[in-house]
This record gives C-alpha cells, sequence and structure tokens, in this order.
C-alpha cells in the first residue's frame, strides 16, 4: 500500500509460467478509508505470503475507478506503463478508444455477403484469432527475456504467448496476409528467444519455454514469411536458428536428424 490511492507490488506465478512474476501498479479514482487483509488483525502496508487478500473500505456509497498497469519488468515499469497508457480517469474514452482500436483490426477483412449471424460469426471468429500473441515489454521497450534476464527490444516489439503448435497451420499464415508488421514483430522474437534461450521457441508463455507439444512449428512460420516476401529481420540468423532447433536431440528429435 502506496497512499490511500495507489498499491503496488508483484505476484509469482504457480502454473506453467514458474519463472514469472506480475509487477502490478494499481491507482484508485477515490481515497478509500481504511482496508483490512487475509491476515487477522493487521493492517500492514506491506505484506508477504500466499493468497493474500485485500478489502478496500470506502467511506460511502460512490462509484469508484480503479485502473491497474502491469509489467514483466518491475513496479517501475508497470507505473510507468499506466501513466503513460491511461493517463485520465475518463471511463468512456477508454471504451470508446477500445472500439477504435478492434475496428481497425477487424476491418482489415471487410465481407458484405451473408446475412447479420454470418457476420457476427465470422467478425467473432477474426477477434478470437487476434487475442494472442500479447505484447511482451513496457513502454520503455523492456521486457523479460528467454534467459530471464531484462532486455530492451530495439527496432521490434517483443511479443509473448506463442501456442505455435495450435498455430501454425492457420493463424500465423492469416497474420502474414493480413498482419505483415507484427508477423516481422513475431520473428524478431523468435529469433530473440533464440540468441537468449539457446533455440527457436516450442510453446513460449511469458518468457518460460513450456515444450508443450511436439515439433518446432516457429520454422514453419519464419520459412512461410520468407516465402511470401516479409522482410524486416536478419534471414541468414533466421536460418541458422531453423537449422539448429531442428537438429537438436532432445525431446525425441533424434530419430528426425538420422534420416
Amino acid at each position: 500500500i502506496v497512499d490511500k490511492t495507489h498499491i503496488e507490488g508483484f505476484r509469482r506465478s504457480t502454473g506453467w509460467a514458474k519463472n514469472q512474476i506480475v509487477y502490478f501498479a494499481a491507482e484508485f479514482s477515490k481515497a478509500f478509508e481504511s482496508f483490512e487483509t487475509s491476515m487477522p488483525g493487521e493492517q500492514r502496508t506491506e505484506l508477504h505470503g500466499v493468497d493474500i487478500k485485500t478489502v478496500f473500505k470506502f467511506s460511502q456509497p460512490q462509484t469508484v475507478l480503479i485502473k491497474v498497469g502491469i509489467s514483466s519488468v518491475s513496479i517501475d515499469g508497470a507505473r510507468r506503463n499506466l501513466e503513460t497508457e491511461i493517463n485520465h480517469w475518463d471511463f468512456d474514452k477508454v471504451k470508446a478508444d477500445a472500439a477504435v482500436a478492434w475496428n481497425r483490426e477487424l476491418n482489415k477483412i471487410q465481407i458484405s455477403a451473408g446475412d447479420q449471424s454470418q457476420l457476427t460469426t465470422f467478425y467473432t471468429a477474426l477477434y478470437h484469432s487476434m487475442l494472442t500473441p500479447n505484447l511482451f515489454s513496457d513502454v520503455d521497450g523492456n521486457y523479460l527475456g528467454r534467459d530471464f534476464k531484462i532486455h530492451k527490444a530495439v527496432g521490434f516489439d517483443n511479443y509473448s504467448v506463442f501456442s505455435l503448435w495450435d498455430t501454425f497451420r492457420a493463424a500465423h499464415p492469416l497474420y502474414a496476409i493480413i498482419d505483415r508488421k507484427r508477423t516481422t514483430d513475431f520473428i524478431n522474437t523468435f529469433l530473440a528467444q533464440y540468441q537468449q534461450g539457446g533455440r527457436l521457441p516450442v510453446w513460449e508463455l511469458a518468457a518460460n519455454e513450456t515444450d508443450t507439444m511436439i515439433g518446432y512449428h516457429s520454422v514453419s512460420v519464419i520459412a512461410d514469411a520468407i516465402l511470401k516476401g516479409i522482410g524486416g529481420f536478419d534471414r541468414e540468423r533466421a536460418f541458422q536458428a531453423m537449422k539448429h532447433s531442428a537438429e537438436l536431440k532432445h525431446h525425441g528429435l533424434g530419430p528426425y536428424t538420422e534420416h
């Protein structure tokens, strides 16, 4: 608890991303009167533990807004993200800006055939295809790398959540058609992960390689982008990363290199 309108801290993941810490900074639009924690009888401004819960009490019934910034780097990074991305309290503006941003993305494909139900189905599916990968860096470009050290993305946006076994067949080929700039960013993220972690991603989640499912389908994403004429990344370096990842002999890959 920083003061009566600000709270800051971090949460360590206990799921697949075992080495992930999510830093946060939250700000209330109104000052709270008091707070209670999951530690009975205590009102400590600094808490350490598992499953910590805090209840904030306000002096009277009123509308209270809260905005939260997150970061994989630091509390300071979370605070800067919050101050930069939502530096006001206009909820309707945030909602309208989100609608404009999503309409811009969904208008990359425009169809007019079919009834309203078919249009809803199509654009809902297109929306779902755009939920991941996620931008994984602070407003200053800093991010948590595959080596769990802090790096700065220079010349590209760093992304996370590459469920490549699921997405290499259709989602990434779609991105290579309607979202070429992000495809370049995805590949530069792959190459950064190769440099930091020793191989191209298999199923990367928040800087963690989960090794979920089989194969190394980032190779397919890179090859498809090259065939479609997408640039903005070092092709020679990409080839070396592809070759290296294909010749590894772990996780059952050995037999593939013997035939």
